[in-house]
Formats: structure tokens, sequence, C-alpha cells
């Protein structure tokens, strides 16, 4: 069987097509991260391509082949930061099989492991908002809002299962996001806590920040749920009612 036969018949398996697109898939990676961090110093209008090629062991031609210009690099790092990450909210928002609880953690691991790894390109991103190009703009601001939403939802979740305490939805996600975005400026891989247990702890503070006190923690939930802690509010309000009676006799 010739080379051509067997890649006809399986294209997916040809060893030498898999190393090809993963070698693609990291030189892609290697321009993206090198555009940010010349970006974050130099600024946009001040990076050349030929700046980014050469920090990335590239020619400007082969940089080329994967954007043909820098507003192009600009598209592909909003794609991957604001579009991607709005996609793993959305996957986790829609995850059926865990509590608004475990949502939560996973979503605030998935942004601050962003921060820890790409602050670069996250720094970047908050710094060129302002100025970026359609249709980058409005994707970005797409992305932006389908991140609050998803989180909004997570925590409206956890408010009517009874794991999470009444809040304005929306002001919970916006403080949630601000914990975690401000990690892309502290984090210092070289004189901080190993990125795994920030990411561990930044996840547990953000659970603690909407966690229902135990003691107020319905036993059903649901509207059973809900009059099961209205009765007993209404017991305690009776309780201090007719002790205050006793007290006036």
């Amino acid at each position: 069987m010739t080379r051509m036969d067997r890649g006809a018949q399986d294209p997916a398996q040809d060893p030498e097509r898999t190393v090809v697109s993963l070698k693609a898939g990291a030189t892609r990676t290697a321009i993206l991260e090198q555009a940010a961090a010349l970006f974050a110093t130099k600024g946009f209008d001040g990076t050349s391509l030929s700046d980014i090629a050469a920090a990335a062991g590239l020619t400007r031609p082969a940089v080329y082949h994967y954007f043909g210009s820098k507003e192009e690099l600009l598209a592909g790092l909003i794609a991957e930061m604001s579009s991607g990450a709005a996609d793993r909210m959305e996957e986790i928002r829609r995850d059926s099989s865990i509590d608004a609880t475990t949502k939560l953690r996973r979503i605030t691991e998935d942004i601050v492991r962003d921060r820890i790894e790409r602050p670069d390109q996250f720094r970047l991103l908050e710094r060129s908002e302002a100025s970026l190009p359609e249709p980058v703009a409005t994707e970005h601001r797409m992305a932006r809002r389908n991140i609050l939403n998803a989180i909004k939802s997570v925590i409206a979740e956890g408010v009517l299962a009874g794991e999470f305490r009444t809040c304005d939805e929306r002001i919970g996600a916006l403080s949630l996001l601000g914990m975690c975005n401000w990690v892309a400026w502290w984090y210092r891989a070289d004189g901080d806590s190993d990125a795994g247990a920030v990411i561990s702890a930044m996840a547990s503070n953000a659970v603690a920040m909407f966690a229902r006190p135990t003691a107020r923690t319905p036993s059903r939930s649901g509207v059973d749920g809900a009059l099961a802690l209205v009765r007993e509010d209404l017991d305690f309000l009776e309780r201090v009612i007719a002790s205050r009676s006793r007290k006036r006799r």
C-alpha cells in the first residue's frame, strides 16, 4: 500500500500530517505569545512584524504565513482571550452533571489559570480595548457580555438551589471578575505561591463570597426549601415578640 493510498483511506491517522499540524499549532501559539509581550511593552504602533518574527525565532515570511498583518495578530489574540473564554464559561454553565458551587469553582479556576499563564495577553487586551478595530471590537464586547451572563446565570442558579445567599447577580459577577482579572497584574511566578495553590485559593475565596451560611442552608431545594426558611424566620420573630411582651408585664 502506498503512502497516498494510506492517506486516502484515513488521513487523520497519517503520522506526518499529525506532526505538521502540531508544529503549526505550536508556531501560531508562539507568535501570539511573543506578539502579546511586545504589544504590552512597546505598544501596538511601536511593534513591527519583524520584531515579532525575531522574538519568535522565525522569519518575517513565516509570520505572514499565519497572520497577514498586525491587525490580524491582534484579532487572533482577542479571539483566544475573549471568545475562547466565553465558550469555556458557557460550557461550564450548561453542565447539568454538577451543582452551582462546582460550576462557580471551575469558572474561577479557569479565569485565574488564564491570567497566570497569559498575563501579557490580558494586560494588552485591557489597555487596547478602547481602540480595537472593527469587527474585533464588536466580537470582544459580545464575548465580555457572554462571560458576564454565564457567571450571572450560575450565581442565580446557586441562589435558587439554596447554595448561595441572595444577592445581586450582576454585582456579584462583576466582583468575581474583578478579583480574578487582577491576578494578571500581581502574580509573579518567581515570587508568589505555586500557581496551583493560587488557583485553588482564589476558587475557594469565590465560593465563600456567595455561599449561604450553613445554618441558613435549606434542607430542600426550590419553593419547599424557601418556605422552610421563612417559617424559621417567623418562628424566631414570634419568640422575640413573645419575649418582649413577657418583659413588659
